[in-house]
């Protein structure tokens, strides 16, 4: 029996629709049935730069990898970082691989001081800042590095950086607080190293403003008496010694230690002895600084009563720079704690302490 003719005309509009369809998927041709050109590949994306955000600027001083440096205003706290290291650790981020730099903390004179992670960037030579992972995968990886004179700290930084980054191009710079708007130091490949400080030489406390008239003198070593013969207190002052510090809090870590041990006598009555009545001065009269009110490492002296017809050892510490040669010191005894005149002055005009070796 025949097809009705339109019945075979929609078959046939139907697969000329299916043919079609199939024409349009292999040739790529437009609705209208015109051909256009292949879409081109996408573009690559494999990062060549850190960032597209220029780092903070860099106001301070530019020092070679592993140089350690004083921050901030007193230069109490100093930091040094070293060369930056591609890591074996996966970065977890295609095209960028893990970069180390290793950190240093301590402390030079006192105090406490929390040194964070994000207080360090990562720079290209376009200025532009490396970013750092979430999470710092690395084994000695930190947060932050708490120091203080007894204890310096060390850890790693981690960085992402792309692949084909050539490691001698990059700096790292110290922001002075997180989240600081400019760097106060920095770290680079042949940087220039920081010039040589001159040694110091004497004490560095300030101008001595003490009245030695009507003093009675003498050379270290020697007894010197106040009293008449019935009731006097004296005192031996020991030629002053030099020595290290061990890191504390008692005493800036850039200072030795100058020993003094005083002989204590009292006869016929009791002898008030106070620390605040010695004070150290150099050759050129600069006070030489201490801690009267807590007293220095090794420091056995805040005051005392030494019972009449009884002698007693103190010994009283002063501070000497690091590296500084100390000349002509003289101890004073003032007439009255923490006054402005000398009762008592033994010197040596030869003496010189010189800088211990550290």
């Amino acid at each position: 029996m025949p097809v009705p003719v339109r019945h075979l005309s929609a078959r046939c509009s139907a697969v000329a629709a299916a043919l079609c369809g199939a024409a349009l998927a292999l040739t790529g041709c437009g609705s209208g049935g015109q051909g256009t050109s292949r879409p081109s590949a996408p573009a690559s994306t494999t990062p060549t730069a850190c960032s597209a955000h220029a780092a903070p600027a860099l106001t301070g001083d530019t020092v070679p990898f592993g140089t350690a440096a004083p921050t901030g205003p007193s230069s109490a706290l100093q930091v040094g970082a070293g060369a930056p290291q591609f890591s074996a650790i996966p970065s977890d981020q295609p095209g960028y691989r893990l970069v180390r730099v290793p950190i240093r903390a301590s402390v030079r004179t006192n105090g406490t001081f929390a040194v964070d992670h994000s207080q360090f960037l990562l720079v290209d030579r376009a200025g532009r800042g490396c970013a750092q992972p979430a999470i710092n995968p690395l084994d000695d990886g930190f947060v932050a590095l708490t120091v203080d004179e007894s204890h310096a700290a060390a850890g790693s930084v981690a960085f992402l950086v792309p692949s084909s980054t050539m490691l001698s191009r990059l700096s790292v710079r110290y922001l002075p607080a997180a989240g600081a708007g400019s760097a106060s130091l920095a770290w680079k490949a042949g940087a220039a190293t920081p010039s040589a400080t001159a040694p110091a030489t004497g004490c560095d406390g300030a101008a001595s403003k003490l009245s030695t008239r009507g003093s009675t003198r003498k050379d270290f070593g020697a007894t010197i008496s106040h009293g008449d013969s019935v009731v006097s207190q004296s005192v031996r002052a020991s030629t002053p010694t030099r020595r290290a510090f061990t890191p504390g809090p008692t005493q800036p870590n850039d200072m030795d230690a100058i020993d003094i041990t005083l002989h204590v006598t009292a006869t016929g009555a009791d002898a008030y002895v106070d620390r605040r009545s010695f004070v150290l001065i150099d050759g050129s009269g600069r006070r030489c600084r201490s801690n009267t009110a807590l007293g220095s490492q090794g420091e056995t002296l805040t005051s005392a009563l030494v019972k009449k017809g009884h002698s007693h050892d103190y010994r009283i510490v002063f501070w000497a720079p690091k590296g500084s040669a100390v000349h002509g010191l003289r101890l004073v005894q003032l007439a009255t704690p923490g006054g402005t005149k000398a009762r008592s002055v033994w010197s040596d005009a030869k003496l010189t302490l010189q800088p211990l070796p550290h």
